[in-house]
Formats: structure tokens, C-alpha cells, sequence
């Protein structure tokens, strides 16, 4: 008898390297690798530099997800250490060029289209086809890519080649990962919409052209579908939201094919080497044991975009450890590698450190022997959510992006704990410490919305619909429902 082949998921989360945006979905792979490991194979793909978070994150079993290299000449190995600006201006076009190559499957299609044999587009086409007809597809007759919110551009350039000679996949389908709360109008084919913007009226003709149609003879003719047609088959994607919707606006709908699933606490990544690797953290004499009452700061991984922020966030905390009001507490301010080695801060009541592993200080402040402890953070999701799922007093001082978008959030459900920080100063962070610490009615709703949390991530459901997309193409629940207003007899 032949053995049955496993069905494929590979997860694309982002093109950069945004830690929150690839974490939540390790946790769907853990599950549906420890639940359906005899039904599915679960893959990544993505640029070298993000190889390193898909490998540091080791199942109990001894397992590491395989990761795929791709578009490695446009972004080599370091580009997002190397390429310190803002988000937008780090996507390149010519990645998306590469994409559109990719779907012709001789060299002289592609030489025709544009992309001479010495161009890195021409490469990084070459690399991408040769990946997914030798590797990708191979051995399957179905696969899922669960790509994310700010790859939606890509999976749908993916989707017009589902049926080209060396995409085609029976069973190619698509769903997306959206690791932030957006707003009902910024949904990802609008995302998509945004960077199509990026190409000129001539380039978006020739990008239509040639992930739609198998022949080049002409890519600059009218392709005769605009740019709302263009990006439809992307509201036909299943999308899922690693969050609970009781921290989403109530009024927020954003239709029956945008699901909140489960928050997505991921397990402690492996140490990463840099100047925080030496320090002691769990031993009988390390920090976590040493120290009663902690306080805990991070600005998250990116950092680096809020640089100035995040430095003024960082020495008003370190002065303010300084005020007899804080005696008895312990600073650890994790500052990312970079600005690790520029703070100085020669106290016995500080540690500086680049790395620090998040999920177990928070586990630990949660705990009776650490009460009075609270964390101070930039606002971004994942960190949020780990803090709520602790059960951790928290104060957010947003720095940048969708942050005081989350902050606000925070207050509508009734959690009052962030600040500005332009205006912050040492005094200022004591007396918010303060208000965190004693506020009944904040740390009340805090303890109310960790339980959900719990019941959430015990649920799995974001993991369980990703399965059964990958094994039926659709999701029965959402899929096979009546629509509204009909008879459902």
C-alpha cells in the first residue's frame, strides 16, 4: 500500500525581519506539529536574516521548523542590521519583480520579460522557481501558505500563479496572518492597493501582464482589469488574528472571513548571542531569584526605528531608580543589542542587557514572591499580550507605529495604564509605577482579561481552522454557513 503524502503549510509571515509579526504563527506550527504531525508538513520561508528566530525556536521533541532562504541577492544575509530606516522604505520593489519572474519557467521567458541574467531580480526568479518546483511542491498535491497582513502583495502574485506549469499545485491555497488590531478600512487588499502605488501606471501594467497571463509578448498592452479587481482575490483569503476580539472596539466587523483566534504566546526563544549572554537570569544567585520586586522595561526588536524615544524612556528609568522610592526594587532594562553598549548605568539596582528572555521574567513577576513587580513597554502586541496572559501590571509608553493605536485599545476596555512619552521624567515614572501598582480597578480588568486569554490559548483555534483549511480547502464553520438572510433549513 502507498504511503499517503503529507500535506503541506508553509507560513511567509513578513519580508523583514518584524519578530511579532513571525512569533504567533511558530505557535500554530507547534500545535499542528504536535496534534496533525502525521497529516501535515510545516514549513517557512523567508529572507536569510529572519532564519535565525524559525531555528531558536525548538519544539520539546527536538524539532526545528525547515526554513527556506529566499529573495537571498535583493536582501543578503545582515540587510536588516545593515538598513536602519523606517519599515516602508526597507520593502523593495524589486523583490516583487522577482516574484513576477519567478512564475516563468525558462530563462529566455524571463530575459524577455525584462530581468537580464546578471540582475539580482533575475537571480532571486531563478532561486524562487527552482525552490518551489523542486522543494516546495514536491512530494504534495496540496499546500496552504498562511502569509501575512504585510506580504499580502506577494501571496496574491503567488495566487495568479496557482495555475502556471511550475506553480501548479492541485491543492495551492492561501490564508493570512495579521499580528496587529487594524481598522476595518486597512485590510490586506488595501495593504496590497498601497504598495502597488510603489510601481508607475506602465509597471503596474507589465506586473498585471505577467502574473496573469502565461505569454510576454506584449506586457505594456491594456491588461484590462484595474487595481481594485486586481487585489479581490485577497478578501477570498481566510485571515486570522492572534488576539482576542474583547481587546478589539466592539463596533469593529470586519466580516465573516477575518476570525480572532487565540493570543499566541509562544515558548522562549533560544538565547541569542550577544553581550547579555553571560548573565544570569533563573540560577539560585541569578536576578530572577535574587530580586523581589523587578522592574522590567523593553522597547521590543525593533527598536532601532524609535532609537531617540526609546533612549529618553530608558535614562528617565535608569535616574529614577535612583529616588528613595525605589529602594528595594531591581531595574532590568532590555535595550536591544545595539543601545546595550551605549547606556551607562554603574548601579547595584540596574541591569542593562541587549537580549533578555521576556516570557520567563514575565512568568516570574506574576508569581507571590514578586509582587509589586510591573513592566514598563513600547506597546506593541506581542509584548501586550504577553504581559496580559501573565497577569503583570503594566505601563505603556508608546514609542511609534500601531502603538498608541494598542494603548488606546488598552483604555477602552478599561485598562488606564499608558503615558506620553515626550512628557516623561523621572518623577513622572514613579508616580505611574505607583498608579499601576494600586489602581483596583485596572489590575481588576487586567486579571479579568488574562483568564480570557488562558481560555483562548487552551481553544487553539486559530491552529485548528489553519489544519483544516490545509486539509479541505475551506473552513466549515464560515465556509459551509448560509448566508445571512437565508433559509439555513
Amino acid at each position: 500500500m502507498a504511503e499517503t503524502k503529507k500535506k503541506k503549510i508553509i507560513f511567509w509571515p513578513d519580508v523583514y525581519k518584524e519578530q511579532g509579526h513571525w512569533l504567533p504563527t511558530l505557535a500554530w506550527a507547534e500545535y499542528i506539529h504536535n496534534t496533525y504531525g502525521d497529516k501535515f508538513v510545516v514549513e517557512y520561508m523567508g529572507i536569510e536574516d529572519c532564519r535565525e528566530i524559525v531555528e531558536n525556536y525548538i519544539l520539546d521533541d527536538g524539532t526545528k521548523f525547515n526554513f527556506h532562504s529566499i529573495l537571498t541577492n535583493i536582501y543578503p544575509k545582515g540587510y536588516t542590521n545593515q538598513v536602519m530606516t523606517t519599515p516602508g522604505t526597507r520593502w523593495k520593489t524589486d523583490h516583487i519583480w522577482a516574484l513576477a519572474h519567478a512564475g516563468f519557467d525558462n530563462d529566455s521567458s524571463r530575459e524577455k520579460a525584462g530581468a537580464s541574467k546578471e540582475s539580482l531580480i533575475y537571480k532571486d526568479a531563478c532561486a524562487f522557481n527552482k525552490l518551489w518546483r523542486d522543494t516546495i511542491k514536491k512530494d504534495t498535491s496540496e499546500v496552504l501558505v498562511v502569509g501575512g497582513y504585510f506580504t499580502a502583495l506577494e501571496l496574491l502574485i503567488m495566487h495568479y500563479f496557482r495555475n502556471k506549469k511550475a506553480f501548479k499545485v492541485d491543492g495551492l491555497r492561501f490564508a493570512i496572518s495579521t499580528t496587529y488590531l487594524r481598522h476595518p478600512e486597512e485590510d490586506p487588499a488595501t495593504h496590497a492597493l498601497q504598495n502597488l502605488q510603489a510601481f508607475s501606471d506602465e509597471q503596474q501594467k507589465k506586473l498585471f501582464n505577467m502574473v496573469k497571463n502565461d505569454k510576454c509578448s506584449d506586457l505594456f498592452k491594456d491588461p484590462n482589469i484595474s487595481q481594485e479587481d486586481f487585489v479581490t482575490p485577497i478578501s477570498d483569503f481566510h485571515e486570522f488574528i492572534p488576539c482576542v476580539k474583547t481587546l478589539d472596539y466592539a463596533h469593529y466587523d470586519h466580516g465573516p472571513k477575518v476570525h480572532y483566534v487565540e493570543p499566541c504566546i509562544t515558548k522562549e526563544l533560544g538565547t541569542i548571542d550577544d553581550v547579555s549572554a553571560d548573565i544570569d537570569w533563573t540560577g539560585e544567585n541569578g536576578i530572577l531569584n535574587t530580586y523581589d520586586k523587578i522592574i522590567f522595561v523593553t522597547a521590543g526588536s525593533q527598536i532601532l526605528d524609535y532609537k531617540d524615544k526609546a533612549l529618553i524612556l530608558f535614562k528617565s528609568i535608569i535616574d529614577a531608580m535612583q529616588y528613595s522610592d525605589m529602594e528595594g526594587y531591581h531595574l532590568i532594562l532590555c535595550a536591544g543589542s545595539t543601545l546595550a553598549q551605549e547606556l551607562k548605568a554603574d548601579y547595584n539596582n540596574v541591569t542593562i542587557c541587549g537580549w533578555a528572555p521576556q516570557r520567563t521574567i514575565l512568568t516570574t513577576l506574576a508569581t507571590e514572591k514578586h509582587k509589586g513587580s510591573c513592566a514598563i513597554i513600547h506597546g506593541g502586541l506581542a509584548t501586550i499580550k504577553e504581559c496580559i496572559y501573565c497577569n503583570v501590571p503594566f505601563l505603556v509608553l508608546p514609542l511609534g507605529k500601531d502603538q498608541m493605536d494598542n494603548a488606546l485599545r488598552l483604555e477602552d476596555y478599561g485598562l488606564n495604564n499608558y503615558f506620553y512619552i515626550e512628557f516623561i521624567k523621572p518623577k513622572c515614572l514613579l508616580y505611574f509605577i505607583n498608579q499601576i501598582l494600586q489602581d483596583y480597578v485596572t489590575l481588576s480588568n487586567l486579571a479579568a482579561l488574562s483568564q480570557e486569554f488562558h481560555i483562548a490559548e487552551e481553544a487553539h483555534a486559530g491552529a485548528e481552522y489553519i489544519a483544516e483549511l490545509a486539509d479541505t480547502g475551506k473552513i466549515a464553520e464560515f465556509d459551509d454557513a448560509p448566508e445571512e438572510g437565508t433559509d439555513s433549513d
